[in-house]
Formats: structure tokens, C-alpha cells, sequence
């Protein structure tokens, strides 16, 4: 190759190799994904949300939330006070005297058992199966990998299954999950440097 063609092709030629080095495919294998995974799992405390607190309910009520209420106040998850109220009656002038409970949180700043979006912790997730994989794409500038995976609850509180909480489904199942396990799409990204967890679905898709 004469000099003339060698500088005409070399600033070509080293364009497409800083280019590949750049965007070069990472790998990453199914054990990696597997702790990584897991990990974040781990990291994300599980909240159920039956109902706003607080609450206010007669003390004679047999509605359902009464007795979850009761349950949560057991565990001491909530405080409650009594309260009476004047209510109208429906259809009439009258009005009635309504004796109440008012439930509360204890102390939602301190707790790590009550979230600030007013939910209540029952556990937070393992993995157990990676059921799929893919290979990395590119989206933009980043690498992602998709992942279709089996979970369950762990760490799951004693309030859960109580019989109040039976007609909820997410604990209910959340209950039987390590024998049925949760399935779910999870998505991760490369840094450049490293594989990590990624929350939500990467841009473009």
C-alpha cells in the first residue's frame, strides 16, 4: 500500500476501531444477573397499602377494614383513640351520635416498619429462578439486558396472616409465594463499567 492511500484509509480505519472499543458488546452471564438481581430484590422493602390512615371507623363495625385495623393495632403498627362524632342520618333530619375509633400511625418518621406513602411493611423479595435472559442491546449509549424472572416474599411479618387479611390478595399470595412464585420482567444496565439493576424500562422502549 503506498503512503498516499495508507493516510488517506488510516483516519477511517482508526475511527471504526475507537468506535467498536467504545460500543463494544459487554458480557454478561446468567450468574451475574442472578446476584445482581438478588441483590436488588433485597434492597426494596415491600409495602401494602389496604387503606388511608388515618381512619376513622364506629368501634361496633363489622366491616372488613375493622378488623384488619384491629390486627394492625395488635401489632402495635397502629395507635387508635376514641372519638365521637354527630352524624346525619341518611333520608332524615335526624342525627345520631357515632362513637368511633380514630387509628393513626405510631410514629411514621421513625419506623421502619410504616412507609411515608402511608403502606404497611410485610417483607421484601429473594429470587428464585431466572427463567430467561437476553443478550445485551444498545439503546442510545448505554447497554441493557432484559430478564424474566420467578420471586418470592420473604421476611414476611406475622400480622399477614392473620384471617382479617384473607380477602387480600397481594398477601395472600405474597403468603404462598415460595411455593408459587411471583413472575415479572426486570431490566439491566451497563455503566461502562459494571452490570447494575435498572428501575423501570430503559428509555426507548
Amino acid at each position: 500500500m503506498t503512503k498516499a492511500l495508507i493516510r488517506y484509509f488510516f483516519p477511517t480505519l482508526l475511527l471504526v476501531m475507537v468506535t467498536e472499543t467504545l460500543y463494544a458488546q459487554p458480557v454478561l452471564t446468567n450468574n451475574q444477573a442472578i446476584r445482581i438481581i438478588d441483590a436488588a430484590l433485597k434492597q426494596q422493602p415491600l409495602f401494602w397499602q389496604g387503606f388511608e390512615i388515618p381512619y376513622s371507623i364506629e368501634r361496633s363495625s363489622k366491616h372488613k377494614d375493622a378488623a384488619m385495623l384491629e390486627v394492625l393495632f395488635n401489632h402495635q403498627l397502629l395507635v387508635r383513640k376514641k372519638e365521637t362524632q354527630v352524624v346525619n342520618i341518611e333520608g332524615s333530619k335526624r342525627k345520631r351520635i357515632s362513637m368511633n375509633y380514630r387509628y393513626g400511625f405510631a410514629d411514621q418518621e421513625s419506623s421502619l416498619r410504616v412507609g411515608s406513602q402511608g403502606g404497611f411493611y410485610y417483607g421484601y423479595g429473594r429470587l428464585k429462578q431466572l427463567l430467561q435472559l437476553s443478550k445485551p442491546y444498545l439503546i442510545g449509549e448505554s447497554y441493557y439486558a432484559e430478564a424474566y424472572i420467578q420471586w418470592y416474599v420473604t421476611d414476611i411479618q406475622d400480622w399477614v396472616d392473620a384471617p382479617a387479611f384473607d380477602k387480600a390478595r397481594t398477601l395472600r399470595r405474597s403468603l404462598e409465594s415460595k411455593r408459587k412464585p411471583f413472575e415479572k420482567r426486570v431490566y439491566l444496565q451497563y455503566d461502562s463499567k459494571q452490570w447494575a439493576f435498572w428501575n423501570g424500562q430503559p428509555g426507548g422502549l
